[in-house]
């Protein structure tokens, strides 16, 4: 029996400034996150099935030049985080980063509310062994506990979603700008 890790495509929403969008949908390249916060490391980043999520976000950043462009993502070999599968490795990865750190003085970064630099350096560092070792991810999907609970009681945060780092940028397929009604 074949076991399959992730599906092999995901539909994402990634939000976005109006004119941003319209130089994707004209053949612009995409641009990897530079942000030394986001939490699922380098990459295009994309919400899981979750257009309303990705408008949310991108009025509260855009205003009224708020968009969100809906695309298919091919996972390809995918850094799956909703399995447990690379959990132990990304754990010898924050051992390595600890103990380097440690022995420069240095602090390691930490994650905060909205600044998830630990997950990043991690992520980051454990993509770049898995290259060095002849692989190379192309996607890293994660969910992301976010926001109050629902109601009293409940383990469902209003802001909870799955998220997808595009590394490949050929990944990202059919693109789409979304209208909401």
């Amino acid at each position: 029996m074949t076991i399959v890790r992730a599906p092999q495509s995901i539909i994402g929403y990634h939000g976005c400034d109006l004119d941003i969008a319209n130089r994707l949908l004209n053949g612009e390249p995409f641009h990897k996150s530079a942000n030394d916060y986001d939490w699922l490391g380098s990459g295009v980043y994309f919400w899981e099935y979750a257009p309303y999520r990705a408008w949310d976000w991108a009025q509260k950043r855009y205003g009224d030049q708020a968009a969100v462009l809906r695309a298919e993502i091919v996972l390809g070999d995918c850094l799956n985080l909703l399995d447990t599968d690379y959990f132990s490795d990304l754990g010898s990865v924050y051992n390595k980063l600890a103990h380097a750190f440690a022995s420069q003085g240095v602090a390691l970064p930490f994650n905060s509310r909205g600044a998830n630099r630990l997950d990043r350096i991690v992520i980051d560092k454990f993509c770049e062994e898995y290259t060095q070792g002849g692989g190379d991810f192309d996607t890293v999907r994660s969910c992301f506990a976010e926001g109050a609970p629902l109601y009293d009681g409940s383990k469902i945060l209003s802001l909870t979603h799955t998220q997808i780092a595009v590394r490949n940028a050929g990944c990202i397929q059919d693109l789409k700008l979304v209208h909401f009604e």
